[in-house]
């Protein structure tokens, strides 16, 4: 089969990869789209220790059942599915108490050695599946992933819908942070990035204000809108810069969620922070309850951002990733299609 290998920085090629095959308690898929995300992208530049060359990445996937191992029942072939990439033991303290995302083992398919969905076929463990239904385009199924993170973040930092958020951050994330905001009728949106065609993209799904921290002052406008700051804000890049703008830009009890991966280390303002009472949330990844609750959010096709999805055949996987990673533009998500 054909599969999309990471072979050095910046570099993907098209390599001829062995066919899997379902082992004990798995399926194996077909894979029919699969979405690139920001962590890819972070391989792809060399900047993920657990991504090293040699690797098929990819882990955001809509799929087809293709066999189905013996052992497993309950599903069938032809069946249309998605699948949970992140992989845990089952038995630690976290898996029990239903956070498999904090797993001391846990991994995901496109990292380590467990090759991922850019690929012809992949074989999964069957536990890891969830159905779709056929009228559920690639667009909207392929987001199942991405929005497992924004449920999980929105659950443990934002029990209560804040009056005014600040998202900093126009990607994928910060846009599903926007939509899902707005569904959980949040009054007052605000999108603060540095592209102009992510603000504009973000302007269409819906944030009530949108700001270029690279011109202007962010902190002032976000302050002067929301009359003292935003209440809570969403940081989905992971730079100390973005993590600076994220705690300038709230309000004195704010709660801050913290997503973006992109850099470890970030010196913050401690005791102003600690004078404002300001409360840091740090979440990873998702649980498997938020991946069934994305899933079933996808289903009722309330969140679409086809609109600024890009479609790749596998082939162009180096241009594609190329692009995301230094000109993205009003692209929030590309799909590659083996």
């Amino acid at each position: 089969m054909k599969a999309l290998v990471y072979v050095a920085p910046e570099r993907m090629e098209i390599q001829e990869f062995a066919e899997p095959s379902a082992g004990e308690g798995e399926v194996l898929l077909g894979v029919s789209a699969a979405g690139v995300c920001g962590s890819d992208i972070h391989g792809f530049l060399g900047h993920s220790e657990r991504r090293k060359p040699g690797l098929v990445m990819g882990h955001e996937a809509v799929a087809t059942i293709l066999e189905v191992h013996p052992s497993v029942s309950g599903w069938r072939r032809g069946q249309r599915v998605s699948f949970n990439p992140l992989l845990s033991c089952g038995q630690c303290r976290a898996c029990l108490e239903g956070r498999q995302n904090l797993c001391p083992s846990w991994t995901l398919f496109g990292m380590d050695r467990l090759h991922g969905a850019y690929a012809e076929r992949v074989a999964v463990p069957a536990r890891q599946l969830r159905a779709l239904s056929e009228e559920l385009t690639e667009h909207e199924a392929v987001l199942a992933e991405p929005m497992a993170v924004v449920i999980h973040a929105f659950r443990l930092g934002l029990v209560a819908a804040p009056l005014a958020l600040a998202i900093v951050g126009g990607g994928a994330i910060g846009s599903l942070a926007l939509i899902l905001a707005k569904l959980r009728g949040v009054p007052k949106v605000c999108v603060v990035d540095v592209n102009d065609a992510r603000l504009e993209a973000a302007k269409r799904l819906g944030a009530d204000l949108t700001l270029n921290a690279a011109r202007g002052d962010a902190a002032a406008a976000v302050h002067e809108w929301s009359k003292g700051g935003a209440d809570a804000v969403v940081e989905a890049v992971g730079t100390a810069a973005t993590r600076r703008t994220a705690v300038a830009l709230a309000a004195k009890g704010a709660r801050l969620i913290l997503l973006g991966l992109a850099e470890n280390d970030t010196p913050l303002p401690w005791v102003d922070m600690i004078r404002n009472e300001q409360t840091l949330f740090a979440s990873f990844a998702y649980a498997p309850r938020d991946f069934l609750d994305s899933v079933d959010m996808l289903e009722s096709r309330r969140v679409d951002i086809r609109d600024w999805t890009e479609v790749r055949p596998l082939e162009d996987g180096q241009a594609g990733f190329v692009k995301m990673a230094r000109d993205p533009g009003a692209t929030l998500k590309l799909l590659l299609k083996p």
